[in-house]
């Protein structure tokens, strides 16, 4: 228990540093709304303990928004996450978020990996 409480203060405490948190200018027909740093480590640390997130897992985040969801994920080392989202806005903001912990070496690209392709 004391592992997981550690994970998800952890976790809890890298997602709150994200530059875009929240809607500046949310979009009600969209429902964009934000998903709380515990909610969202809760629901990521659930998957990763069935097996349904972390390394070997691909995670496809839909209506991503600001990226919190697809971001907890990428920050345990899922394979690939896909952020998607029909508003050009709301991924400018993922991607800004998907800048940040990069910068901080918190996540790492996919081509990192040695997974790219040649030829």
């Amino acid at each position: 228990l004391q592992s997981i409480t550690m994970k998800l203060k952890h976790l809890e405490y890298s997602l709150s540093s994200l530059p875009n948190r929240v809607f500046p200018n949310p979009k009600v027909a969209l429902e964009q709304y934000p998903t709380s740093v515990h909610l969202t480590s809760s629901i990521v640390l659930t998957a990763l303990s069935k097996n349904d997130a972390g390394p070997g897992t691909t995670i496809l985040d839909l209506g991503c928004g600001t990226g919190m969801l697809g971001l907890g994920f990428a920050l345990v080392r899922s394979d690939m996450v896909y952020l998607v989202d029909c508003d050009p806005e709301a991924v400018e903001l993922a991607r800004e978020n998907v800048d940040f912990l990069l910068e901080e070496e918190l996540i790492g690209r996919g081509d990192e990996k040695g997974d790219d392709e040649e030829g």
